[in-house]
This record gives structure tokens, C-alpha cells and sequence, in this order.
């Protein structure tokens, strides 16, 4: 476990040197899910802004939603849809669109108290004026409790993930298989069982740019009986 977090911090001190110094951008984020009672499923949604600059500039809006299902214990697989709005930097009257369908395997397994966490995502990208596109993501995170309150349900923790998204489609691959590389370190409170809020940093690394964004985001869970 140690081993692997300090895979993680090395990979993001490494991908932090290679910046070139662009605008701090700024992603601020929300994340819901709703249970069933004796269900195996669960809805799965999020709205994500994503700024070029701290607090303008809109790079992106994304709206997500899925449908998550329990295979076993530890193993989801989900079915998802998402709209994105994106804007090239400082150039907020030519938006383009993207809808895009997706499929996930996630699992988990406990060390202790901290939790190791693996999601695989294929991506089919419909983007406005652009060919099909497809890809592949696999996220690597951590999460490892710093504090915890048993009787309140609250507790600070510190987490971190590493996400690699490479391109299946023939035209992007025959251009380059890598896609992007996304590294994450941060901090969360837990308010109660239902509600908490993550604050950190992300180095975004692309073909030929890397980028940095200041992340915050709220989660809460919904339970339906």
C-alpha cells in the first residue's frame, strides 16, 4: 500500500515538471448516487464545470448519468450517457457539442482502513463536426482515512488517483494511441455517511501540453427505501 502511493505522489512530482506553465484552471464539481431499497442497482449523476482559468474561461460542462448494477460483491459494471459543452481557451462564440456513451467495470478492496479503487471506462464519442471517435480509461486511486469519528460518521481523508485514457478509434490511433494522463492528489471531509466535499490539485498531461486545475467537489448519496 505504501508502495503505491508513492508511485502516485512520483508520478505527479514528475508530470508537474514537464507543465509549461499554462493558466491554473479551476473544475468544480458535483457527484450524486441514489440506492434502492433491496436493489442491486443504483443511478449513478454528475455536473462537472470545468474552467481554462481558476474562475473563467469555461473549458467544459459535462452532464453524466448511469445505471449501475452489483454483480457481485466488489464488482460493478454501469451503462452511462454524457453531454459535453466544451470551448476552446478564450473562445467562449465557438462551443462544440459531444454526446457520448460509455460503459464501466469498477472494484475496490479494503487494506485496512484505506481502500484501493479500480475503474475501466470505454468511451463511443460522438462529437459535432468530427469523425467517431472511441477510447479506453483505467483509473488507479486511493483512499486512506487520516482521521475518523465511528459515532458521528465523519472522518478526513487523503486520496489520490492516476487515470490513463488511450484511443481505439483508427484515426485518432494511427495518429497517437495516447490520449491523456490524469494525476490526482487531494483531501475530503466527510460530513456524515451521505455527504462529503474533496478539495486537490490534478496535473493533466496531453500529447503535447500539460495542464494543472485546481479540483473541488461535492458528493452525496441518496437512499430510497
Amino acid at each position: 500500500m505504501k508502495k503505491i502511493t508513492l508511485v502516485l505522489i512520483s508520478l505527479f512530482l514528475t508530470t508537474n515538471l514537464w507543465a509549461n506553465s499554462p493558466p491554473l484552471g479551476g473544475w468544480y464539481m458535483y457527484f450524486g448516487n441514489t440506492t434502492f431499497k433491496d436493489s442491486k442497482w443504483k443511478a449513478n449523476y454528475d455536473v462537472q464545470y470545468r474552467n481554462h482559468e481558476l474562475a473563467s474561461d469555461l473549458n467544459q460542462l459535462v452532464v453524466r448519468t448511469s445505471a449501475q448494477y452489483q454483480v457481485m460483491n466488489n464488482l460493478n459494471v454501469a451503462l452511462g450517457y454524457a453531454y459535453v459543452h466544451s470551448e476552446h481557451i478564450n473562445t467562449p462564440d465557438l462551443p462544440y457539442y459531444e454526446n457520448r456513451i460509455f460503459q464501466d467495470v469498477s472494484t475496490q478492496q479494503n487494506y485496512g482502513a484505506s481502500v484501493l479503487k479500480h475503474r475501466f471506462r470505454l468511451e463511443q464519442r460522438f462529437i459535432e463536426n468530427q469523425d467517431y471517435k472511441s477510447r479506453i480509461r483505467y483509473q488507479l486511486g486511493i483512499e486512506i482515512p487520516v482521521y475518523k469519528n465511528e459515532e458521528k460518521n465523519q472522518s478526513i481523508y487523503t486520496t489520490a488517483y492516476n487515470e490513463v485514457f488511450m484511443n481505439l478509434d483508427k484515426a485518432s490511433r494511427s495518429k497517437n494511441a495516447f490520449d491523456r494522463n490524469r494525476l490526482y492528489l487531494g483531501a475530503g471531509y466527510k460530513f456524515n455517511k451521505d455527504v462529503s466535499m474533496q478539495i486537490g490539485w490534478m496535473n493533466q498531461m496531453l500529447q503535447k501540453q500539460s495542464y494543472q486545475q485546481l479540483m473541488i467537489s461535492l458528493h452525496h448519496s441518496l437512499s430510497i427505501k
